[in-house]
């Protein structure tokens, strides 16, 4: 009896599991769609999709060129400044991935095998190629050549600039180095000998875009820049753009509706 219910309930039912899970794995998967982009010193677009994924446009054709490693995920921050030496961090595994133009990777760096890093929380590219590292072990912002030895660094910058913090972001523009604190609103300006020159508060904003040597800081009201080279950030620019925005002073990027980049100029 037992064998017959076995036969009957395999008859009537395997047939119909058989097709739920046909139909759940053609089910389409939400295609990805683009979480970040970043534009370097010429104008080029880069882009940071939801499956984590870096892509940006070949010229030469109708494809991308894109980096993706599963083993380590979406970066924690993007470096664009150098088109030739694009840096990807990666905080929780202390690594900087090198690519080059066409998103192939050149160089892979451990942050947490070098003498002079201990935490490194955040990172960008020295003007001259070297890179600028804030370590949260002991609060200073160091300057690394590319083999990773230490050239200059900051006094601890608990007592020096009076906060606990660990910045969000680290932005280069020439001959100044900014740490930017999201939370507290503002951005503590360096020389590149590491030496403190001033705080700088910036106006509330939900995304942020760095080109050197622009900060450009936007939400639903609209948007406002900071250039490192003056004293503070610019008014208050209304206008609704989708996210994030990125200055150059002559216009500014944004994303269109289909998650392209698009380039505006100044009215």
């Amino acid at each position: 009896m037992c064998g017959l219910w076995r036969y009957y309930w395999h008859m009537r039912f395997l047939p119909l599991l058989l097709i739920l899970f046909s139909c759940a794995a053609a089910r389409p998967q939400t295609p990805p769609v683009v979480a970040d982009f970043f534009v370097d010193n010429v104008g080029k677009s880069y882009r940071l999709l939801t499956d984590d994924r870096f892509v940006t446009d070949n010229p030469l054709g109708q494809n991308t060129f894109d980096f993706y490693d599963s083993s380590l995920g979406a970066p924690t921050s993007v470096d664009v400044s150098s088109p030739f030496a694009i840096l990807l961090f990666y905080a929780d595994y202390g690594t900087i991935v090198v690519l080059d133009r066409t998103l192939s990777e050149v160089s892979r760096i451990d942050l947490f095998s070098l003498d002079a890093v201990e935490t490194p929380a955040a990172v960008a590219r020295a003007s001259d190629q070297g890179f600028w590292v804030f370590d949260s072990w002991d609060y200073r912002l160091k300057s690394l050549d590319e083999q990773g030895r230490i050239r200059q660094q900051s006094n601890d910058l608990r007592l020096e600039i009076k906060s606990a913090a660990v910045p969000d972001a680290v932005y280069v523009d020439r001959n100044l180095v900014l740490l930017h604190y999201v939370a507290d609103a503002r951005v503590a300006v360096f020389t590149n000998y590491g030496r403190f020159q001033r705080w700088v508060d910036l106006p509330a904003a939900e995304n942020f875009g760095f080109r050197a040597p622009y900060l450009t800081g936007s939400s639903a009201e609209g948007y406002w820049i900071f250039d490192a080279r003056t004293k503070g950030a610019g008014p208050l620019v209304p206008g609704k753009w989708r996210g994030k925005v990125v200055a150059d002073g002559r216009g500014k990027f944004g994303l269109d509706a289909d998650g392209n980049v698009q380039y505006v100029l100044n009215e």
